[in-house]
């Protein structure tokens, strides 16, 4: 065994994230940037969280989106950014709830609503293809799981996608009985 030697960090490095490096592309295997789960934790919080302490805690994190799962750490459902807008807590206030009793399970997307890609389906495509089809479904994350072994391996979304390749990415989401309403309201 050798030992390696040890330098100091100097003022002139800096921290590099993924988007830092060009070399992905629409033709670039579409498992290059998937958040894998095998080789990197996901971003979870638990259900019984305060909706209140979500959003200041996701910004000072600079996360999207965190898996939500139940006491025993079992998915439950999933919370991005979007579900936890001021207008969606004020809808949640003036139907009765105290802002302070709301919960990351009450504003999270439960988990039989949400949408998969199977790994082994990736594993042949591009991010051109993963792009349409975010964009077919209208969704703009998807989680990725393993068919065979019923494992929950990873999430891709068209976020992340746009910020590594460095080009707009709008995802239209099918309009809901919901969305049409505010749309009216306001």
């Amino acid at each position: 065994m050798k030992t390696l030697p040890l330098y100091a960090v100097e003022n002139t490095d800096h921290l590099v994230l993924p988007s830092d490096f060009n070399g992905a592309n629409l033709n670039t295997p579409a498992l290059e940037l998937v958040n894998d789960f095998k080789h990197s934790a996901p971003a979870i919080i638990d259900a019984d969280t305060p909706a209140s302490d979500m959003l200041t805690m996701m910004q000072h994190e600079h996360s999207r989106l965190k898996l939500v799962v139940d006491n025993k750490g079992g998915l439950v459902g999933l919370i991005g950014l979007e579900q936890l807008s001021g207008q969606t807590i004020m809808r949640r206030i003036a139907n009765g709830d105290l802002r302070h009793e709301i919960l990351v399970s009450d504003l999270m997307r439960p988990r039989e609503q949400l949408k998969a890609l199977a790994y082994q389906q990736l594993q042949n495509c591009t991010i051109a293809d993963v792009v349409a089809t975010l964009q077919h479904s209208g969704e703009s994350y998807c989680l990725i799981v393993e068919r065979h072994s019923h494992q929950i391996r990873g999430v891709i979304s068209a976020e992340d996608i746009a910020e590594r390749l460095h080009i707009p990415l709008n995802i239209n989401k099918a309009p809901t009985f919901l969305n049409i309403f505010d749309s009216l309201s306001s």
